[in-house]
């Protein structure tokens, strides 16, 4: 199963770039579905993750325990801000161009 997930995830990681490098507007079309589904994983995560630890429902296994480190929620939140505003910022970027 890992390696038909890998592939399908290689395959689409090669659509993708393929479609970026022919079309400029596939490229932005892209750009903006990557930062939705940034946005969208980010308030789900986010949220379930607050939730969790204010109900004080953690069920601790070695996983768990990660996920509820400050130093991950902290480091993957400014991650995923980041990302979010490189591609806002580079479909700016492309827009101001044409």
């Amino acid at each position: 199963m890992s390696i038909i997930i890998g592939a399908g995830l290689a395959i689409a990681a090669i659509l993708v770039g393929w479609i970026s490098y022919r079309s400029e507007t596939g490229r932005k079309l892209l750009s903006s579905l990557a930062a939705i589904a940034i946005f969208l994983a980010s308030t789900v995560i986010a949220t379930a993750a607050t939730r969790t630890i204010m109900d004080n429902t953690v069920y601790m296994t070695e996983i768990h325990s990660v996920l509820e480190s400050p130093t991950f929620i902290i480091s993957t939140g400014y991650l995923m801000i980041y990302g979010l505003a490189r591609i806002v910022v580079g479909v700016g970027r492309s827009a101001a161009r044409t």
